[in-house]
Parts: C-alpha cells; sequence; structure tokens
C-alpha cells in the first residue's frame, strides 16, 4: 500500500465508526428498581414504552406528538455522535431537552433530562441497567 493511501486511511477511519449509533433496544430498568421501559429502534424510529407511556420518535428530527397522562407532547430527536438528543415542549408550556446514551459494554443506559429547552444547570439523571 503506497503512504499516501495509508494516510488516507488512517485519517478517514475515525469517520466511518462516528457514523455507527448505539442500538438502544432492549428492556431497561433504573436504579432503584422502581421504573422500567422497553425501548425499540429500527432505523430512524425509536419507540419507548413503560407503565402508562408510549413514545414514538424518529432520529432525523422532525416533529413527533405523543400524549403523555393526557397531555400533548411535540419532540424533536436526533443523534449528537453516540448520544440520542430528544427535545420535548408540552401543551401547557413544559419544555425539556433528555440526552441518552449507552456504556462501552452497551449494558447502562444514562438519561440525563434538562428543564428548558438548553442543557443548562445540572440534569436529572436515571442511570438504568439492561434486563
Amino acid at each position: 500500500m503506497n503512504r499516501t493511501l495509508a494516510l488516507t486511511f488512517l485519517l478517514t477511519a475515525p469517520l466511518w465508526t462516528q457514523d455507527k449509533k448505539p442500538d438502544l433496544s432492549g428492556h431497561w430498568t433504573a436504579k432503584p428498581k422502581n421504573y422500567q421501559e422497553t425501548i425499540q429502534q429500527k432505523g430512524p424510529v425509536v419507540t419507548i414504552s413503560g407503565a402508562n407511556l408510549f413514545l414514538k420518535l424518529t432520529t432525523d428530527d422532525r416533529e413527533c406528538i405523543n400524549e403523555v397522562n393526557g397531555n400533548e407532547f411535540h419532540s424533536k430527536t436526533h443523534w449528537e455522535g453516540a448520544k440520542l438528543v430528544t427535545t420535548v415542549t408540552g401543551d401547557r408550556g413544559l419544555s425539556m431537552v433528555e440526552v441518552r446514551s449507552l456504556s462501552a459494554d452497551g449494558k447502562t443506559q444514562t438519561v440525563e433530562t434538562y428543564m428548558g429547552q438548553t442543557r443548562t444547570g445540572s440534569p436529572m439523571v436515571r442511570v438504568e441497567e439492561k434486563n
């Protein structure tokens, strides 16, 4: 392999790995074990279900509308590297940003929730283990 080709490969290889998004699919239980959710991820569609909860999101930043406990929520979801970021606005003025990430082994999911439209201040953090 000539040096130019080898150098090109070495410089662009990290870009290929950045395109791979983590798969959040599975059954998750939060610590302490008072919250459980199931995530199904197929292409750009992510569904999250749990007790009295069913959300359908798309990772292409298009607006999705979901209902939780009789309240309508509008959300937009996209990937920022390996983190799934969802911005939510509710019909009663509530807004928040949720950031989901996986551990390197894929067995622990961290969910950071920021109140408001930006990720400022300290988030509420929920750590979930894959069942």
